[in-house]
């Protein structure tokens, strides 16, 4: 009966007429027992109800996005610096983050300088992120994910932590670290990568590209600009670091 109450066993006519005399429906809910049974309520306010409480579950969910980061075997400590900041923005803001880590040429010759690199990201993100996946080798790229802890998920929807993080986010971009045109920068620093690869292996000393002491001021809204900067700044990093690797 709507109340709950058990009517007892009755015949099918008679739970009809139960059900249109209270404007209810009789609704089959064990069918597979002997006799079978049947309740009386209202069938669509049922309905209305579970679709209600599903919107509800789904407005409270929140969807976890899988970032990334990249990384290579001559980042420097200072570039790498900027890496685990947005790697931390990412985590904060309920995220798991991908890390990886290409090789090119006879770069997978020195692995451990790749793993140094990756202990240091979860090193620094320890308190905000889990280890989801150590890192592992895929052909020539070693990759990492991270996942975050149920502490920064809930702390990832709290007003204040969305500010503090558009702000350091602002703040990379200002000193010319813009993520979200890494990839855009890729391909030519490909490029750049495979020259200057080839000047190493030749007989001839490998000459570093010139660069002003004095940086020029430069209009960061000028996409063209900006990426020939960063191709100058990788260029020489690399010149002064790869034959001080281990």
């Amino acid at each position: 009966m709507p109340d709950g109450t058990n009517r007892g066993v009755v015949d099918i006519q008679e739970a009809q007429h139960l059900a249109r005399t209270m404007n209810l429906d009789l609704i089959e809910v064990a069918p597979n027992v002997d006799p079978p049974v049947c309740r009386i309520f209202d069938f669509g306010k049922f309905n209305f109800e579970r679709e209600k409480k599903e919107r509800d579950a789904k407005k409270a969910q929140k969807s976890i996005e899988l970032k990334g980061i990249r990384l290579k075997p001559k980042t420097s400590d200072h570039h790498l610096g900027f890496k685990v900041r947005a790697a931390r923005r990412f985590l904060e803001a309920g995220n798991k983050v991908k890390v990886t880590l290409r090789f090119r040429g006879r770069e997978d010759r020195i692995p451990h300088v790749a793993y140094r690199m990756m202990d240091r990201v979860k090193t620094e993100t320890a308190d905000l992120a889990q280890i989801e996946q150590n890192p592992m080798m895929e052909g020539k790229t070693m990759l990492m994910v991270m996942a975050p802890t149920a502490a920064t998920i809930a702390a990832a929807a709290n007003r204040a932590t969305q500010q503090r993080l558009a702000q350091e986010a602002a703040e990379d971009r200002r000193k010319g670290y813009l993520e979200e045109e890494e990839a855009d920068d890729e391909t030519e620093a490909d490029g750049a990568d495979d020259a200057f690869d080839e000047e190493v292996e030749a007989p001839a000393t490998p000459v570093a590209a010139e660069v002003p002491a004095v940086e020029p001021e430069i209009n960061f809204r000028d996409k063209d600009a900006r990426r020939k900067l960063n191709l100058q700044k990788r260029s020489k990093q690399r010149t002064d670091e790869i034959f001080g690797l281990p």
